[in-house]
């Protein structure tokens, strides 16, 4: 197909969904049994709307799920058309409002995306760059809920693909334990087998959104998201996966946290089974629902110290504002279609809008999770991972600090009244807000946070959680006053100026105020054994990061020490974190080497880095 074919077949593609999209519409507010012409009608413009998509396949460059929507809409207008046959014109009206015109106008925007906006890296750099102000605009916008009148609390959502006997435990919990509040039950059938979707249409609810064709559970999250506010009449969505199962007052505390602020864009519970510090311990097991119950009765009591701020959530279970999915609508990304990095994505785009996103570690719910991971899972991972850079400019993952997440559970700090804190390179901010959950915990009053960083790619995600931010060079500008508390996010290893950003820190903090830091020991037994093997390992830890072109400090506890004396720091509390598992192997390597402190030389090796808890002394 040459290039002038190509452009004519896209004008056509969009000259018929101008076209579709008003045929959506008007049946939308007029009565479909008098209108069947134009469902008819309607149909064959959507099957020729999937061929020429399809014959532009080829053609597109980005992984895209445009094949099972375009396979997905005749066959939803169809089925209407049949309900209407079958003289069932209140559930077609339905059909009509639920699965057909979130379909349609997420087809169209699906197909701008991945046939105009990603049609090439200058266009996808155009598109990403509109987003990127839109972003800023509603950042600077007040976040506050428009007075609206809701028929229910809740719209809970259910997304399923086959596996009928998890889903109904799913949806028995929800009526049991969703008592606090009122709600509507909506299913979303993502392709499954006949058993299933015949089993849930003969379910009482009324508003059952089917697709024939699975289009994934990221483009079927995606359709969700964008397309909720269009039909849900509950003041929150609640999006529930099939493997949740609820439990009782998770309804309450939820409702509790989204109300308590405006600026709440999603709120979580905690499971026993997810990644990002979303888990807690459990005494049951797996399959023991009875004892779970059991756990969940005890545990779930409202506490709003138990609600913690986080830079990126996970969204098994989530309550969601619709105002922020309406204003989030465009942003959620079709880039990402095969579900991995979708989460952090997402995550990303509410930061940076100013949005909160809340965990609420005084709700708990069961979640069955996956039990194995495939090495396929591992590819898409890893493709994932490699769009969000590609998008982003940075590393999800290494933009966490996870670890000092991790470690600030080990110290103790007791600091009562307003405390300012100081964040310098908190790269997304995860690390900044658990130390901000941590001190809230303890009955801190007011807590305000103002961020310096070296690297300008992470400005906007200061932005939209700080109060002030800004270049470290522009220091002066950005901040005013002294801290009570400054933390340095990244591994000190990432500094570019690692002794102008511990002078920064040490010059802003006031008389007895804290510096917290963390930094890795470079000469464990994972990094050796890497640098013996001749090369590095792929998050770029050792002494490069090929990916970044950011070279790497290797820091010793001495010359740390040494540095922040001269600042008028002294460390007050430290924490090493150590791999036990490899103590068999490094006993080994010692005894091999002949080293005579072997005790010593194993905890080198052991040790993955150390998390300080300095005082400004002078």
């Amino acid at each position: 197909m040459d290039q002038h074919v190509h452009e004519a077949l896209v004008t056509q593609i969009f000259e018929l969904f101008d076209t579709g999209e008003e045929a959506v519409s008007y049946l939308s507010s007029h009565e479909l049994a008098e209108n069947r012409g134009l469902l008819a009608d309607l149909e064959a413009l959507c099957s020729a709307v999937a061929s020429a998509v399809e014959q532009l396949a080829p053609r597109i460059r980005l992984e895209n799920k445009l094949k099972e929507i375009g396979l997905n809409a005749p066959l939803t207008v169809a089925r209407i058309s049949k309900l209407l046959d079958e003289g069932r014109t209140d559930l077609a009206q339905t059909q009509c409002a639920c699965s057909l015109t979130p379909l349609f106008l997420f087809w169209r925007r699906y197909a701008e995306f991945f046939l105009l906006h990603a049609a090439s890296d200058e266009s996808l750099g155009d598109w990403y760059a509109r987003e990127r102000e839109r972003i800023r605009q509603i950042r600077e916008t007040p976040k506050r809920d428009e007075p609206e009148e809701h028929r229910f609390d809740f719209s809970i959502v259910v997304q399923f693909y086959g596996n009928r006997k998890m889903t109904k435990a799913c949806l028995d919990a929800i009526e049991t334990c969703t008592r606090g509040h009122s709600y509507e039950l909506i299913t979303f059938d993502n392709g499954s087998d006949p058993e299933a979707t015949a089993w849930c249409e003969s379910l009482p609810h009324v508003k059952k959104i089917y697709y024939p064709h699975n289009m994934g559970s990221s483009a079927a999250g995606n359709l969700i998201f964008t397309m909720a506010p269009c039909y849900m009449e509950g003041k929150y969505l609640l999006y529930v996966s099939n493997d949740v199962i609820v439990t009782p007052r998770y309804d309450e505390i939820l409702w509790q946290c989204m109300e308590s602020d405006s600026r709440i864009a999603m709120a979580v519970p905690v499971c026993n089974s997810a990644s990002n510090l979303q888990a807690i311990p459990v005494p049951y097991a797996k399959d023991d629902l009875t004892g779970m119950f059991s756990f969940a009765e005890s545990y779930n009591h409202c506490d709003p110290r138990k609600w913690e701020d986080r830079s990126r959530l996970f969204s098994i279970l989530a309550c969601m504002r619709p105002d922020m999915l309406k204003q989030a609508s465009f942003a959620i990304d079709p880039f990402f279609c095969y579900d991995m990095f979708a989460d952090d994505d997402f995550s990303c785009v509410l930061r940076r809008m100013g949005y909160r996103q809340v965990l609420c570690r005084d709700v708990f719910v069961h979640h069955y999770g996956s039990a194995t991971i495939g090495e396929g899972q591992f590819q898409v991972m890893d493709l994932g991972r490699a769009q969000f850079r590609q998008k982003h400019g940075v590393d999800a993952w290494a933009s966490l600090g996870m670890d000092l997440c991790a470690a600030l559970n080990s110290f103790s700090l007791s600091i009562s009244g307003p405390v300012r804190i100081l964040a310098l390179n908190p790269l997304f901010g995860e690390s900044v807000l658990a130390l901000v959950n941590r001190l809230r915990a303890s009955g801190c009053g007011e807590l305000t946070v103002d961020a310096l960083t070296e690297d300008g790619r992470y400005l906007e995600d200061m932005e939209g959680l700080f109060r002030r931010s800004g270049p470290l060079k522009e220091e002066a500008q950005v901040l005013e006053g002294t801290y009570d508390i400054a933390i340095v996010g990244c591994n000190l290893g990432r500094c570019a100026d690692l002794r102008g950003v511990l002078h920064t820190a040490a010059s802003r903090l006031k008389p007895d105020g804290l510096l917290i830091t963390q930094h890795e020991n470079f000469f464990n037994l994972s990094n050796l054994n890497l640098a013996l093997q001749g090369r590095l390992p792929e998050d770029g830890v050792f002494l490069h990061d090929p990916e970044e072109n950011l070279g790497l400090h290797i820091i010793t506890g001495k010359a740390l020490d040494r540095a922040l004396r001269e600042e008028g720091l002294a460390l007050e509390k430290s924490v090493s974190l150590t791999n036990d598992a490899w103590r068999p192997a490094a006993g080994k390597l010692v005894s091999l080497l002949g080293i005579q402190q072997k005790g010593e030389a194993e905890n080198t090796l052991l040790s993955l880095g150390k998390f300080n808890v300095w005082r400004k002394t002078s």
